[in-house]
């Protein structure tokens, strides 16, 4: 893409977003008792949010279900082979 181009697409999105503010400070605009008494009614309660732990999990713990999750794969695939093996010996008995 050539920079007249980047330039020109560039300009699209900027018309675009300015036209899309337009929208909003008119819709803004047009209703802005609705807001006000909407705002004036409300009772505010402020509520204390607490953050979420992030990476709550140990190595030890990942390991763990890694493990876990390998054995059961492990086993549908035991599981599969076992039924192509079954159904090959079934067509050759044919």
């Amino acid at each position: 893409m050539s920079t007249k181009q980047l330039m020109a697409e560039i300009e699209r999105g900027i018309k675009a977003l300015q036209k899309a503010q337009t929208l909003v400070l008119k819709a803004e605009a047009m209703a802005p008792k609705a807001k006000a008494t909407a705002a004036k009614t409300a009772k505010v309660k402020k509520v204390q949010t607490r953050k979420a732990a992030r990476g709550g999990m140990s190595e030890e713990g990942r390991a763990k279900i890694a493990a876990a999750q390998q054995k059961r794969w492990a086993k549908v695939r035991r599981a599969k082979k076992k039924a192509a093996k079954a159904a090959l010996a079934e067509s050759a008995a044919k």
